[in-house]
């Protein structure tokens, strides 16, 4: 720095008792935009030099121990200097730092390429919540869409109320801004297309949106579903709104990526393991409700139980207690629904949420037993007898009951299941997230 600031002097020389500042910007990192330069002036002491740095993780071995250490590395990016400190040649240096996406130099034509494929991105904001009560499936529809779209600039914006959507979120490596005020912080953004999983939007929000970017949005029947550009509604199998924006039904559903690979069942005539599986929070306790329900069934048949709940779940003391004094060493419980494909694979039946889940159930072929945790879930018509499933409608006091006749006649009327398992096996969603993408990647054409 200190050579290339002496050569600057002699050529800046006529001109520096007219300008106070002086800032030299190189042509190595193309990706630093005049916002970064302007928050670098803005952070600009005039005491000292600003130049401009990036942080490499470095390991070291001393004394045969490896050590990892943060080092500030400078990039040939720009320097800012006050023409009294460049005259008097007072190099004193302070850092800025300029984040790992936006500090790639051109030193030769691999970092053209990569910034040239940096430089043609599209940004995608997707404004997602989820809770204790609204449960972990916009998340994972989300996470599942990001998942997919590689090749553009992703970030996740949740109102802050939603911690649990930003901390799974920020598990997975993705940005992700909490915020009080969604719209605006969007806005602020620029984003090319913005997703929203937030269930019924509003008309004046969407509207906002739509003046700076595509919208496409999930799951909506609200006021502003009519104004996006893309509205898909895969949960609900018949239109119950009009516009030539919406799609409906279980061909635009996609699953998330740990099914890619999964094995759906063939037909067998005994059953040996029941899953139990609630979504990621499970406000009523199903999951316990159920597993009380049909221990008596399991222990009569020696049946293995695997019950799955979300990180959300709220009932996790209850559950394990009531378990330790079921006196049966074959049930199995795991907090991490990123499993729940290989858990599918070895169950020939299962009880369920009315949810996200009921279509991971179809495609693995497995009859299921189907409650709806609230009135919003009633209104997703997939989960019927002519596609394999036993709906029991919305959570209730004596849902107990209903679920142990129900499983008996699962377990025990091979002929049954055999039908509801013929009326399953028509259904697989693979493809279908290509699909889905394509149609919002067309978007940005």
């Amino acid at each position: 720095n200190q050579y290339i600031l002496d050569n600057f002097k002699e050529f800046l020389k006529p001109i520096l008792k007219d300008y106070k500042h002086i800032l030299i910007y190189r042509a190595n990192t193309p990706l630093v935009g005049s916002d970064i330069l302007q928050k670098a002036y803005n952070n600009f002491s005039h005491e000292k030099t600003l130049v401009s740095v990036k942080i490499e993780n470095r390991f070291e071995y001393i004394n045969n121990t490896r050590q990892e250490r943060k080092v500030y590395s400078e990039i040939n990016s720009f320097i800012i200097i006050s023409s009294e400190n460049l005259q008097k040649r007072n190099y004193q240096f302070e850092l800025f730092e300029i984040k790992p996406e936006k500090a790639i130099e051109i030193n030769g034509y691999q970092d053209w390429w990569v910034c040239e494929k940096l430089l043609k991105r599209k940004r995608i904001v997707i404004n997602v919540l989820g809770s204790v009560s609204l449960g972990m499936g916009h998340i994972y529809r989300s996470l599942a869409l990001a998942h997919e779209i590689t090749e553009q600039e992703i970030i996740f914006v949740c109102d802050e109320k939603y911690q649990l959507a930003v901390t799974q979120i920020a598990s997975k490596d993705y940005k992700v801004i909490s915020t009080k005020d969604v719209e605006k912080t969007i806005l602020k953004l620029k984003p090319d297309l913005v997703i929203n999983d937030v269930l019924s939007s509003e008309a004046e929000f969407i509207q906002n949106l739509k003046k700076v970017a595509k919208v496409v949005n999930f799951e909506d029947l609200g006021e502003g579903g009519k104004y996006t550009d893309l509205t898909i509604n895969e949960l609900y199998e018949y239109p119950v709104l009009e516009g030539e924006n919406y799609r409906w039904g279980s061909k635009y559903y996609f699953l998330r990526d740990e099914f890619n690979d999964a094995k759906p069942h063939q037909f067998v005539e005994t059953v040996t393991t029941v899953l139990i599986s609630f979504g990621g929070t499970d406000q009523n306790n199903l999951t316990l409700k159920a597993f009380r329900a049909i221990l008596p069934i399991a222990k009569q048949f020696n049946l293995e139980i695997n019950i799955v709940c979300g990180g959300g779940y709220l009932f996790k003391d209850e559950l394990n207690k009531a378990i330790s004094e079921a006196g049966y060493n074959k049930i199995y419980v795991t907090f991490q629904s990123g499993v729940i494909s290989k858990i599918m694979e070895k169950s020939q039946v299962a009880i369920s949420s009315n949810g996200r889940t009921v279509y991971e159930l179809a495609d693995m072929n497995i009859p299921t037993i189907v409650i709806s945790q609230h009135k919003r879930e009633t209104t997703h018509s997939f989960a019927t007898l002519e596609r394999g499933f036993i709906n029991l409608g919305i959570v209730r006091e004596n849902i107990g009951k209903d679920i142990s006749t129900n499983f008996y006649k699962l377990v025990t009327d091979a002929a049954f299941r055999e039908l509801l398992f013929l009326n399953i096996k028509r259904y697989s969603f693979r493809e279908n997230k290509r699909k889905v993408v394509e149609m919002i990647l067309g978007l940005l054409n």
